[in-house]
């Protein structure tokens, strides 16, 4: 989600808080004031941004939710006569003041130590081929790397054996891993464990270490419904 999509999600929001005739002079009901719509919907956000805490894409929810909890605070104090929400507005503004701050403290702390000494920290993008930049069918930068220690994060493919994986194809795309994503030639990686652990199938991401290998000519790894690839990891490094 954008920045830009943020902003109009919050703007909609206060516009239908304040389409409430509120317009002065103008008489309104005795006795009936209204929930603020951004006060709840800034709560339902705090609830949901605990999944900042899981992973840094949705930092994006305590940020809409501290955005709203504001809104709701600012039409709380023009319209005091006609809406309420006070608490719930107070209560989303911290919960998600507190979730916003604390997980992109969380995710820049563990950005920064993840990594073991001694490997190069490298994505999928890295891997992709730049044709504007060269006219080999895979990464510029995958020959500098071919035979470094490398450090990857991905999602492992499932595949019919789903645990005890000593070999098993990653991939950079959540949508690749588990929804039947058809991921190009460069956008895998087939893992070989060379030391004594395994690996089971998960939606979680995987941190994974180990020696890079080129491969100049693709070579058919794992899934015959793969293309064949150019990348693989001997990996001696699992989280």
């Amino acid at each position: 989600m954008s920045s830009s999509t943020v902003r109009q999600a919050v703007a909609k929001m206060s516009a239908a808080e304040t389409e409430l005739d509120l317009s002065e002079g103008e008489p309104q009901e005795s006795g009936y004031r209204a929930i603020s719509k951004a006060a709840v919907a800034s709560v339902v956000f705090a609830i949901l941004g605990l999944f900042s805490l899981w992973a840094s894409v949705f930092v994006i929810l305590p940020l809409l939710g501290l955005s709203l909890a504001l809104v709701a605070r600012s039409n709380l104090r023009r319209y005091p006569d006609e809406l309420l929400g006070s608490t719930p507005a107070a209560i989303g503004l911290l919960v998600n003041l507190l979730l916003l701050v604390g997980s992109i403290g969380y995710h820049t702390y563990v950005y920064v130590t993840e990594v073991p000494e001694g490997y190069q920290r490298i994505s999928f993008t890295d891997l992709k081929p730049k044709p504007r930049e060269s006219n080999l069918p895979y990464s510029p930068k995958a020959p500098d790397l071919n035979g470094k220690k490398v450090f990857l994060k991905g999602w492992v493919r499932p595949s019919d054996k789903q645990t005890g994986l000593k070999s098993f194809i990653l991939v950079g795309d959540f949508g690749s891993c588990c929804f039947g994503g058809s991921p190009k030639p460069t956008d895998i990686v087939a893992v070989d464990i060379v030391i004594d652990e395994t690996v089971d199938y998960s939606l979680m991401q995987r941190k994974i270490g180990g020696t890079f290998r080129l491969n100049t000519r693709p070579v058919q790894v794992g899934d015959a419904e793969l293309p064949a690839l150019y990348y693989q990891l001997e990996a001696d490094f699992i989280k």
